[in-house]
């Protein structure tokens, strides 16, 4: 065995918006102990690529994640990420932009004030067309980017054969399933998990002109959610055979500890470590999830 095979490849979170990614970096912080998260967006001056970042230092983060595609900017390794109900997301992506549009623009629009079809048919952005497309095909265009072509068959094509090779796509609304599945295969500790980033308060309602204007323009993104339920099944039953435990018998006993003192004593100990190393970060998140579940 050479050194370089010697060295084990980074794990890569392809992090699309809005699908449990907040959660899933708290788990991923606890599995690696040199887990690198890239803050700056793509409009950002400080921008770095993920490949780039991961050459920076001395030896490459154990774990990688960042909001972009899964283009050649990324280096080698296991590529996870999650998908999500495409006009649920959308909603939820909107309802993050509108408000904190500079998390997502580099200025804010004179459409965020109109209808979201109205929106989408007068200056659409690359999230309002097959964003989870986007990301897993490698697409230039994703999130808050002016959008100039929009998603076709061949880039379904390109995004379903990342989910059937080369990334562990998982749906969000089977979050405790994926972590199980992920833990399996990546040889994790029980990933014990807290919720983060889950906006509390009224949900918006869309006239069923916006929805259907959504539902639309992601119909690829349907298509790929539906495509990835199939091969993520089956990991799951591959995960049965080889666990010689039932899904059912492994997520109740998950789910009970999880919520046991230890585990909380465990995930508070962490969240506390994590504070002291990024104090700015850590004071940020508090005053976000403050806000949320304030309503504000």
């Amino acid at each position: 065995m050479t050194q370089e095979d010697a060295v084990p490849q980074t794990v890569l979170f392809i992090h699309i918006p809005k699908t449990g990614g907040s959660t899933l970096r708290w788990v991923l912080d606890r599995q690696y102990s040199t887990f690198l998260y890239l803050i700056p967006q793509w409009f950002h001056g400080k921008h770095q690529t993920p490949l780039a970042a991961a050459n920076a230092g001395r030896m490459p983060p154990q774990a990688l994640g960042a909001h972009r595609s899964f283009d050649g900017s990324w280096p080698q390794g296991q590529a996870m990420a999650m998908v999500r109900d495409p006009v649920r997301r959308v909603i939820s992506h909107m309802a993050h932009l509108k408000a904190e549009p500079l998390a997502w623009l580099p200025e804010i629009p004179a459409e965020i004030e109109l209808p979201l079809a109205d929106w989408c048919e007068r200056s659409p952005l690359a999230l309002f067309d097959n964003n989870q497309v986007r990301y897993l095909s490698g697409a230039r265009e994703f999130d808050g980017m002016p959008l100039t072509r929009a998603m076709d068959e061949t880039d379904l094509e390109l995004a379903l054969e990342a989910a059937r090779s080369r990334v562990l796509v998982a749906p969000m609304e089977s979050f405790d399933e994926a972590l199980l599945d992920w833990g399996h295969r990546l040889g994790w500790n029980t990933p014990y998990y807290r919720r983060v980033n889950v906006r509390r308060g009224t949900k918006p309602q869309l006239p069923s002109r916006d929805l259907q204007a959504l539902e639309s323009w992601n119909r690829l993104d349907r298509i790929l959610c539906e495509e990835v339920g199939v091969l993520f099944r089956a990991r799951l039953a591959d995960l049965e055979q080889e666990s010689g435990r039932n899904m059912e018998d492994q997520l109740r006993s998950f789910r009970q500890d999880n919520e046991r003192l230890a585990a909380k004593t465990r995930i508070l100990w962490h969240t506390v470590r994590r504070g002291l190393r990024h104090p700015l970060r850590a004071a940020s998140m508090v005053a976000r999830t403050v806000r949320q579940r304030s309503g504000r």
